[in-house]
């Protein structure tokens, strides 16, 4: 018999082919898969999103005009190129107005509906371009096609009313700059009008007329004087000639003119005939040489006493017996003599008339050159003032012209799209992310299954 002791050996428990350590895993597996197709359904079940697309431009360059404006100046008009600053790019400040709320308020009136019900657009800054897309989101292709209009067209009013009221500003600012000048304007004007009212000289153009008026005066003072000389020696020497004075050849026509003067004269002439001839046949006690004698003495006595009482007494005696009319050849001479006295007497004292015309002059010149150093002053203030006035009236019109100086002008690149297919939910994104979700599964599940090895590996390698 044998007596050796028996050892025993316990039976291993029976676990359950849920509880056992490979089974665990391939629950934890199905589930993981599971859970992850569970999401790409939910993701696939998801209301279709299209996406609209459309691209604005803006211009790279800017643009410059002059115009010269005459005895003002030169006012300019200058566009700057929007990208001329590396410190603000006009496409960062158009996304942000673009995202503004004004501009969701305005795209929501266009569509009517209620601005919660939009969305705020995406915007994409292309590098190293003036492009920038704008995208929108509809619950079908049309509707993201018309939100992208209406933004379009908000964005676009958005900036005419910035331009508007930039310019507003901009324009309030020059008119209270232009107030002063105005007042400055009116203040050299009123000067002036001040100064011609108290002053003779209202224009320059009178100094000028005036200096002319003298200049032409002494002119005329030098051929009076030229006509007086030649006339004067005229009449001396024609009264040398003749033996007679101007004005006792002008006396000798004032009695020549007088009717009883001239019968006296033609009584004297006859008796003096018949004196002579009677003398010659008899002598002088003869009745007829006695009385022809009475008779000249008679008429010789009263055509004294006639050029006197014409003439004077002192003049009767050296005219009395002078007969022009016996003599037309001298009466002619003495018309002449008589009327170059006369012009000699109309040159003198024409000429003593543009003495006392230079004088008046020279004096009003003295007091003209006085004055116009002060309207000339005057004036050349108001110039300065007008043209400063001038040149920022034009300077406001040429700013006007220039609106697009801090908002450019936008162009529409490419119009809004019409999307055929959904942005959200994509097949291709769900697949992607179905493969990443089943390989990270698969791999977490065998870095756990092997993590002993793992553990065990890294332990002996450190």
């Amino acid at each position: 018999m044998n007596n050796f002791p028996v050892i025993y050996e316990p039976k291993p428990e029976r676990v359950p082919f849920w509880r056992r350590r490979p089974h665990r895993y391939v629950w934890v597996a199905l589930v993981g898969y599971g859970a992850l197709i569970a999401i790409l359904m939910l993701y696939m079940s998801r209301t279709p999103i299209y996406d609209s697309a459309h691209a604005l431009v803006l211009p790279g360059s800017g643009s410059s005009s002059n115009f010269n404006i005459d005895e003002v100046g030169t006012a300019n008009q200058d566009t700057r190129t929007p990208f001329g600053s590396v410190e603000v790019s006009p496409l960062a400040n158009y996304r942000e107005i673009i995202k503004s709320r004004n501009v969701l308020l305005r795209a929501a009136d266009l569509l009517r509906v209620h601005p919660t019900l939009l969305d705020m657009p995406r915007v994409e800054l292309r590098e190293r371009t003036s492009i920038m897309m704008v995208h929108t989101e509809g619950l079908s292709g049309e509707r993201a096609q018309e939100i992208g209009w209406a933004f379009y067209e908000a964005f676009q009013a958005e900036l005419e009313r910035l331009r508007k009221d930039e310019v507003a500003r901009r324009d309030d600012g020059v008119q209270q700059a232009l107030a002063g000048y105005r007042a400055e304007l009116e203040r050299t004007r009123q000067a002036i009008v001040e100064f011609q009212q108290r002053s003779l000289l209202v224009s320059e153009d009178q100094m000028t007329q005036l200096m002319v008026t003298l200049s032409s005066v002494k002119e005329q003072q030098l051929t009076l004087a030229s006509s007086a000389r030649n006339t004067e020696d005229f009449v001396r020497q024609l009264s040398l000639d003749l033996g007679i004075s101007p004005s006792l050849a002008g006396q000798a026509f004032a009695l020549q003119s007088d009717a009883a003067f001239r019968g006296y004269l033609k009584e004297l002439d006859a008796s003096a005939m018949l004196l002579a001839e009677y003398s010659s046949r008899w002598g002088e006690q003869h009745p007829k040489v006695v009385a022809q004698s009475r008779r000249y003495d008679k008429a010789l006595s009263s055509l004294k006493v006639r050029s006197v009482a014409l003439v004077g007494a002192q003049v009767s005696d050296a005219l009395q017996t002078t007969d022009l009319q016996a003599s037309p050849e001298r009466a002619q001479l003495f018309a002449t003599l008589v009327d170059s006295f006369a012009k000699l007497q109309g040159i003198e004292a024409e000429r003593q008339e543009m003495v006392r015309a230079e004088m008046t002059l020279t004096d009003r010149l003295k007091i003209y050159s006085r004055e116009a150093a002060e309207l000339e002053r005057l004036q050349r203030d108001h110039s300065l003032a007008e043209a400063v006035y001038t040149s920022a009236a034009a300077r406001l019109q040429a700013g006007k012209a220039d609106i697009f100086a801090s908002y450019p002008a936008v162009q529409l690149l490419s119009v809004p799209s019409m999307p055929e297919k959904p942005k959200n939910p994509s097949v291709k994104i769900a697949a992607a992310i179905g493969v990443l979700g089943f390989l990270f599964i698969t791999f977490a599940l065998l870095t756990l299954w092997h993590r002993s090895r793992l553990i065990a590996l890294i332990l002996k390698n450190s």
